[in-house]
């Protein structure tokens, strides 16, 4: 089976945002129904931003709350948009474009084409929601919540001054559909550190894109033989997890489909010093703690073998093992497979940046 993301060919209707349902009565929008949550008052959230509540109401569920898509159009002015031939909106744009779509098991979402899972907008009463930790994680926001009021505060996030934009390649032919995007960095005060940051990201994309081509060759070396094969697939999309404190993190993805049960996906994460480019790995950033290998270690060990379906096998982290950065977040992760069945997805383990360096900041060398 093909992967199934976000910005494939799926129904979302404009009454999403107008207040008005999403299909007429039948079983797709009975399917969506069972996902129906109470706005009852004990889950309504009051919203701010910058200090001054806003008309718009958001909801706490299942301890996380959630903001309504017309907060991200009209409070924080994000671009929404429906297009009619994928049927899917559109909030924000350029990389950070968030990718709404509902399909007869709920609704699904993508950011700049990379399929997110980490949490699920929520349809309630005719209004689309969305998880305020995209809001932070993803579109440039912090927020300030109060439990006792519920309220929550939501603020633009003091980020470096860098550019990025998204280079990209589409092929679509009888062979194979290809669509290929990499992150290229710009405005880095730094040229050398800019230069070196984008060689990294465009080395990797062009390593992909050999690999592509090596297999597409294949493929038609089968098909002279007399041997068929259906159309390969193969895509790759990134997001931006951190842009501050003159560091930057970003995950990419590479997915490739060349037939069986489904395809494979593989992630690579970067962290970056915009003060001189350099790939950063934990001992730059948590070095300072010498016990923090040991203490990651452990704290794997015990996480992971909690975790249902665990193979076992894990020791100790690699010499280069995979992780990002959110605000003030390690974000540990590990490949399909690699500990975990490919249904699992990829294991993630979070750690404070505070349990790894209660006293100093991972950024303090890096200003």
């Amino acid at each position: 089976m093909k992967r199934q993301i976000g910005w494939s060919a799926v129904v979302l209707a404009a009454g999403l945002l107008a207040g008005g349902t999403i299909f007429p009565a039948g079983t797709g929008y009975a399917a969506i129904e069972k996902k129906v949550v109470s706005n009852s008052s004990s889950n309504i959230v009051t919203l701010k931003l910058n200090g001054v509540i806003k008309q718009q109401q958001g909801l706490f569920v299942e301890g996380h709350t959630y903001v309504p898509v017309t907060f991200l159009r009209d409070v924080l002015k994000m671009p929404v948009s429906y297009d009619s031939a994928s049927k899917i909106y559109r909030v924000g744009k350029d990389y950070r474009q968030l990718n709404l779509s509902v399909y007869s098991e709920g609704i699904a979402a993508d950011l700049n084409g990379f399929y997110l899972n980490d949490a699920e907008a929520k349809m309630v009463n005719g209004r689309l929601f969305v998880p305020f930790q995209w809001v932070k994680n993803y579109l440039g926001y912090q927020g300030e919540w109060s439990a006792a009021t519920k309220r929550l505060n939501v603020m633009p996030s003091k980020e470096n001054g860098i550019t990025l934009t998204s280079a990209t390649s589409n092929e679509d032919s009888s062979e194979a559909k290809i669509n290929l995007k990499y992150p290229q960095v710009s405005n880095v005060s730094n040229t050398e550190a800019e230069s070196a940051i984008n060689e990294i990201l465009k080395k990797d994309a062009l390593t992909f894109k050999e690999s592509i081509e090596k297999q597409i060759q294949e493929r038609i070396t089968v098909q002279e033989i007399g041997l068929q094969s259906q159309p390969y697939e193969f895509m790759s999309s990134y997001i931006v997890t951190y842009n501050q404190n003159n560091v930057l993190s970003l995950i990419t993805e590479n997915y490739e489909y060349t037939g069986g049960a489904h395809g494979m996906t593989y992630r690579k994460g970067y962290t970056f010093s915009l003060k001189d480019g350099k790939l950063l790995g934990l001992g730059d950033l948590f070095g300072k703690n010498a016990n923090y290998e040991k203490q990651l270690n452990d704290k794997i060990k015990a996480k992971l073998n909690a975790t249902p379906g665990y193979f076992g096998g894990f020791e100790k982290l690699g010499e280069h093992p995979d992780f990002y950065l959110q605000q003030g977040t390690l974000k540990m992760f590990f490949q399909l497979y690699e500990y975990t069945p490919y249904a699992a997805g990829f294991p993630e383990l979070s750690f404070s940046f505070d349990s790894l360096l209660p006293k100093d900041s991972p950024f303090e060398s890096l200003k």
